[in-house]
């Protein structure tokens, strides 16, 4: 599931690269390291929950923590499309008939981050269309193969102010084993969570080749690299001030 190998060359530009273009770099692999982290352990935490359903005492803790990495994973899959798009330099391949553009497949997330950074100014429109303050989660996570079986779950925090229905129609889908298909609902907007990823795959894959072939006609595959430097030192407070005169 992870979309950058580690020696990615977004892990690898030169010193030498234009300090503009390698602010996009940067903030491009960012996002996708986001992007796998947070779906990482939302995957694995709602499909605890499934296979093991949290108490009643257990459920608001529970439920932070995957909201948190659903709306982080929301935040920066908009951070991607938004870098990725105009990035200086970037060639984009003609679209082809039937597939989804990037701006396409992502506007569900750019919409989802609308209400986000906007709630109390949507309230209105979001209690019309009986939402709540983070959304609503559902997911399917199997637990037999043969017949292939699955549990549907859903998750909505906050005041329940009706009774919340249960999934009625039929439900046909393959199963990326063991969770797959989650989905987040906010203010009337959907995005799936799951399906993004091959998207964004397919232009990383895209981006890297790029980025090798602009290195090596600038003669910057040999120059070197610098990235994610981490430094620490000791620190002594001035306590001077405090000693009696």
């Amino acid at each position: 599931m992870t979309m950058l190998n580690e020696d990615s060359i977004l892990r690898q530009v030169p010193t030498a690269v234009n300090p503009k273009q390698a602010l996009f770099i940067d903030g491009i692999r960012h996002a996708i390291e986001i992007i796998d982290l947070a779906y990482g352990r939302l995957r694995d935490t709602l499909t605890r929950m499934a296979l093991n359903p949290p108490s009643s005492s257990e459920l608001p803790k529970i439920s932070a923590q995957a909201f948190l990495d659903a709306w982080a994973m929301i935040d920066a899959v908009d951070r991607f499309r938004m870098l990725y798009l105009h990035m200086p330099g970037i060639s984009f391949s003609p679209q082809k008939e039937g597939i989804e553009t990037l701006q396409e497949a992502l506007k569900p997330f750019r919409n989802l981050r609308n209400v986000a950074d906007h709630l109390a100014q949507k309230a209105d429109f979001i209690i019309s269309r009986g939402g709540n303050a983070f959304g609503t989660l559902s997911w399917l996570t199997g637990f037999k193969i043969d017949p292939l079986t699955a549990w549907y779950c859903t998750l909505r925090p906050g005041t329940v102010s009706m009774q919340p229905e249960l999934r009625k129609e039929p439900l046909v889908s393959t199963l990326d084993w063991p969770t797959d298909k989650i989905t987040l609902v906010a203010g009337g907007y959907k995005g799936n969570l799951s399906s993004v990823h091959p998207h964004i795959k397919l232009r990383i894959k895209h981006f890297e080749e790029q980025l090798r072939n602009a290195f090596d006609k600038l003669n910057l595959r040999d120059s070197p690299t610098a990235s994610d430097v981490f430094t620490r030192q000791a620190y002594t407070p001035d306590t001077s001030q405090f000693k009696d005169e």
